[in-house]
């Protein structure tokens, strides 16, 4: 077979693995976006629409009464308000808290240092529900429940070991020759980490904060367990009280979990470059 020939089988061969990977790229948006377009086509419809057959993806008519009764008629404003609140807190404090310890981690070699990852790591992996009646009892004693202090602080506990772990990974790809040129220039660790350091963790925090800040968004076991309030609602536990106990607008629900949406989709826009590339250095380098 001839140099040529071989070319073109080659570049056939990579023709038809680019166009299936097209194509289960295209199944897989298919399958993920279709809930989100029914969703929104849920929340346009006219009641007499809901329940149709057969199914009509597109609503002959289209109304935004449900829009109006989530803003108005409820308290979907105050609770995504909650929401970004009790995220915003829990990103800073868990970034405060991660940064340094992933830092300690990747760069100090101490006594215990394997066993305190590994620690980490156990901790980790146990589900928040299977300690919610011992977490519950702990922040009755400490007077944390009905508060949104009590319930940032428990997701900061619940997410600071994958957020070590994550940036340790970060940090384990930047060379230490930085850090000993910082010294040699006479910076001390605290200005190492912050000054030459951190610039190049941008991809890795923002990776952490978007994770955190999604966990934190749609987390409702623990909410619902702390805040019994319904001033203290988040969005989570707003669209469950959507729920009727004899009958459910679908419609409303619809409406309100497309409210829900749009901070979580604002956000991955504006974040969208350092979220790939966070994702893309962590899987070559990590």
């Amino acid at each position: 077979m001839s140099t040529e020939t071989r070319i073109h089988s080659a570049v056939d061969e990579l023709s038809t693995y680019t166009t299936i990977t097209y194509i289960v790229f295209a199944v897989g948006m298919v399958f993920f976006l279709f809930p989100v377009f029914w969703v929104i086509s849920m929340s346009i419809r006219l009641p007499g629409e809901v329940l149709t057959y057969p199914v009509q993806l597109i609503p002959q008519q289209i109304t935004f009464e449900p829009y109006r009764q989530v803003l108005q008629d409820s308290s979907m404003v105050t609770w995504i308000f909650n929401s970004l609140k009790i995220a915003v807190l829990e990103v800073i404090g868990i970034i405060l808290i991660a940064v340094p310890a992933a830092y300690a981690f990747s760069r100090f070699d101490f006594r215990g240092r394997k066993h305190a990852l590994f620690a980490i790591l156990l901790f980790q992996m146990i589900s928040p529900v299977v300690i919610v009646i011992p977490l519950y009892n702990m922040m009755a004693q400490l007077n944390l429940l009905n508060k949104h202090f009590g319930l940032i602080l428990l997701y900061i506990g619940l997410q600071v070991p994958f957020s070590i772990w994550l940036l340790k990974s970060y940090f384990d790809t930047i060379p230490s020759g930085l850090d000993e040129a910082a010294r040699v220039d006479g910076c001390n660790r605290l200005q190492t980490l912050i000054y030459i350091l951190l610039p190049s963790m941008g991809p890795g925090i923002a990776v952490v904060a978007i994770f955190n800040f999604v966990f934190s968004w749609a987390e409702f076991v623990m909410a619902f367990t702390v805040l019994g309030e319904s001033e203290l609602y988040t969005v989570s536990i707003g669209l469950f009280s959507f729920q009727g106990q004899y009958s459910t607008d679908w419609r409303v629900i619809s409406a309100a979990s497309v409210i829900a949406m749009l901070p979580l989709l604002i956000m991955f826009i504006g974040l969208q470059r350092y979220f790939v590339k966070g994702l893309v250095e962590g899987a070559i380098k990590g």
